[in-house]
């Protein structure tokens, strides 16, 4: 009983200090204006002046333009000295209090993400400076808030939100597949997320089915999130597929061709780097501009190339899934009104398949025809 009064004091301190001292400032000022109303050359004549003269007294102002001059009213202006002083330091104390433990509860990573629209990272390895590093160094990545969720040592994170100071970085401490800690990292406002091989706990402890338990965590908690997942084993990438995620990339999958490339076919690698590096013709991917849907690539690679120097190789195709639509029958029998209701309620509107969701064509045809929801991959030219 005693624990929770004590909660209880702590959590409504500040309101009920509040309170109190504007009590005291109007119950001062209402006091001040009776007391001073018996005398005709009172300085304090109406309300007004005497709510002037209790909130200058009560924040230890004092302009002393206005002072009671009746003993009654002097005896009010010490209660207020005495006490609503007192009252208003500890209104300041609280409120710098509060601030101090919210940027305390922040640096641990305690705190909850308020924001939308912002980009989850789950897990912790020694290549995730390189990914948050990339994220911000992209065109669109100024503009990109980014929640950091793992169980990493206070101190490692610290210094990573230090070396980032100024940029929209927040973290989250907790383990990513626990549905409280998602929540922290507002999920259902996420615009999309990545699970790292989880190494918060050594390298030792980084495997695919810890990152499989996130993906079903964070596909459960928010079934049209868009989640890619780092697999340290080409046989899991099945597993993770069936688990939610809509990307899947090998850690080290191209090591290999850059080693036999390097050594059986020299400049290979000199080109690929560049590709994939923070800096130097990097790969991009942007919008069909809307007059070119519907004509062939031909034509929209030879545009993007005299406007800006963009080099088109690639065509990337979205691929939703199947809608319910097209698979129910067209009758109203209740076992497809039901299952139409069940999608609803659950906020989807497509079925959900195994495979990947995103295809690329890597240099299509020139007469291949662009469709509506298609995106272009190609080299951007540095400037």
């Amino acid at each position: 009983m005693r624990r929770r009064f004590r909660a209880i004091l702590a959590r409504y301190t500040i309101r009920f200090v509040i309170a109190l001292t504007l009590l005291v400032v109007f119950s001062g000022a209402i006091a001040l204006t009776i007391a001073e109303g018996e005398d005709r050359n009172a300085r304090i004549k109406n309300i007004g002046d005497a709510l002037w003269y209790a909130i200058a007294t009560v924040t230890t102002i004092g302009y002393g333009d206005l002072t009671p001059t009746t003993a009654a009213g002097r005896a009010v202006g010490v209660a207020l000295m005495l006490g609503g002083a007192t009252l208003f330091s500890a209104v300041t104390a609280s409120v710098a209090s509060v601030l101090v433990a919210r940027r305390i509860r922040e640096g641990r990573g305690l705190d909850h993400v308020t924001r939308d629209g912002h980009l989850i990272i789950c897990g912790w390895n020694q290549y995730a400076e390189r990914v948050l590093e990339a994220i911000f160094t992209d065109s669109d990545g100024a503009n990109v808030s980014i929640a950091v969720v793992n169980e990493m040592p206070e101190e490692v994170m610290s210094q990573l939100l230090l070396q980032h100071r100024g940029r929209a970085l927040e973290y989250v401490r907790g383990d990513p597949a626990t549905e409280s800690v998602l929540v922290r990292a507002n999920v259902r406002g996420a615009r999309a997320a990545i699970v790292l091989a989880d190494a918060s706990h050594g390298l030792g402890g980084a495997n695919d089915d810890r990152t499989t338990l996130v993906t079903l965590a964070l596909k459960s908690a928010r079934p049209d999130l868009r989640v890619t997942a780092e697999a340290l084993d080409l046989k899991s990438e099945t597993h993770l597929r069936r688990a939610g995620a809509d990307d899947v990339v090998i850690s080290g999958e191209f090591n290999g061709f850059l080693l036999s490339s390097a050594a059986m076919a020299p400049g290979i690698a000199q080109v690929v780097r560049p590709m994939l590096s923070l800096s130097g013709s990097e790969l991009r991917r942007i919008a069909v501009p809307a007059e070119f849907v519907g004509r062939t690539f031909s034509e929209l690679a030879a545009a993007l190339r005299a406007r800006d120097g963009f080099l088109a190789i690639a065509v990337v195709k979205e691929n939703l899934g199947l809608t319910l639509d097209q698979l129910l029958s067209d009758d109203t029998s209740l076992v497809d009104q039901f299952i139409r209701t069940q999608f609803s309620e659950a906020g989807r509107e497509f079925l959900r398949f195994e495979g990947e969701a995103t295809r690329a064509l890597v240099n299509p045809p020139d007469d291949y025809r662009v469709a509506p929801n298609d995106a272009v991959v190609g080299i951007g030219r540095r400037s």
